[in-house]
């Protein structure tokens, strides 16, 4: 019961944070969420973040296979497990390691037998570049797996996830999740096929459909085209409207606008609510650009510690210029005031 109450109030409180985070945070299905067993696959281009917008744009709770190293201490792996975090080990922690894995998977077969789900990041790791990366075959092993300790009568379905990000890095940015129809592991496999026939299938069905809830760039055509993709993309309002146009750009199935031109440029400077949202924010902005700065080597960190850093920072903030006014004013109507503009400055300002 506590781990419950403790889970979903963070996964609420971080979806506070992503409607603040994101300009738009769009949530498409092409079909329902299944009741029962689920394993959703996602793409990964974004470091745990991706994690964040996958868990708080659907109504079911997933477990999360989370890689190993973080579960070294002793502390950290309590808090990870109750967060619903299960480790998986790679060929970088060791070949010995690797064997830990069927503890994990015996651990998630048992989950989806109980009716749970799982989310995996079928890529293996991330990377912010506009295209599928195959897929390791851990999501497939657990779902053939799953079905056969259940005589193939679980009913096990896999639902493909594409996290499609305007940018990886920018505040204010936007960001769709796109959820696939559901793979009935049980229609793609067959009992008599060999294991590794029933994955092969398995892998490319899930491949096949994760692609269409991306933009996909062929990799062998990706600096080419992405030169193309960013010269002419026109803005749509409607994220799975902007992301059939940009899927039309980048198949070259889509008229390129010679007069499409660039928004002007205008001074933000001079502009009364930047300044007032920049002065209001310089100290969990300034934190958050030193350690930015001088502690993250992997750029595709950036975004998800902007999120991290930031559902820490501001409000502590908050709570201290909050403080700060009402000492100073000595009145409560000035302070909720004060208060409820902090917010409204970061949301109304485009």
């Amino acid at each position: 019961m506590i781990q419950k109450i403790i889970y979903h109030s963070l996964k609420n409180y971080s979806r506070l944070a992503l409607w603040f985070y994101f300009k738009h945070w769009q949530v498409n299905e092409h079909a329902p969420i299944p009741k029962g067993a689920v394993i959703f696959v996602a793409t990964h281009q974004n470091a745990f973040l991706d994690a964040v917008v996958m868990a708080c744009s659907t109504k079911r709770d997933p477990w999360f296979i989370t890689r190993a190293n973080v579960f070294n201490k002793p502390l950290v792996k309590k808090i990870l497990t109750i967060l619903q975090m299960l480790p998986v080990y790679r060929f970088r922690d060791g070949f010995s390691t690797l064997r830990k894995n069927d503890v994990t998977i015996d651990t998630c077969v048992s989950l989806l037998s109980n009716g749970e789900c799982i989310l995996i990041f079928g890529e293996g790791n991330h990377n912010d570049r506009w295209f599928l990366r195959p897929l390791q075959k851990g999501f497939a092993r657990i779902g053939i797996a799953a079905e056969e300790k259940n005589n193939w009568n679980l009913r096990v379905n896999i639902v493909p996830v594409g996290i499609q990000y305007d940018s990886h890095t920018k505040f204010r940015s936007r960001v769709l999740a796109n959820f696939g129809k559901p793979i009935l592991v049980s229609e793609v496999c067959n009992p008599l096929n060999t294991n590794q026939q029933n994955m092969d299938a398995l892998i490319k069905r899930t491949e096949d459909n994760l692609k269409s809830l991306i933009l996909h760039i062929p990799p062998d055509e990706y600096e080419t085209k992405i030169v193309t993709f960013k010269k002419h993309r026109s803005i749509k309002p409607d994220l799975v409207e902007q992301l059939q146009a940009d899927q039309l750009l980048v198949h070259n199935d889509a008229p390129i606008d010679a007069a499409i031109s660039k928004k002007t440029v205008v001074n933000k400077w001079l502009n009364p609510l930047f300044v007032y949202q920049f002065i209001n924010h310089l100290l969990p902005f300034g934190i958050l650009n030193w350690v930015l700065k001088n502690k993250v080597s992997d750029p595709q960190f950036i975004g998800s510690l902007k999120f991290a850093l930031g559902m820490i920072l501001v409000p502590f903030s908050y709570l201290l210029q909050t403080t700060t006014c009402y000492l100073i004013s000595g009145s409560p109507l000035i302070t909720i005031i004060y208060f409820i503009s902090l917010p409204l400055s970061v949301i109304v300002r485009r």
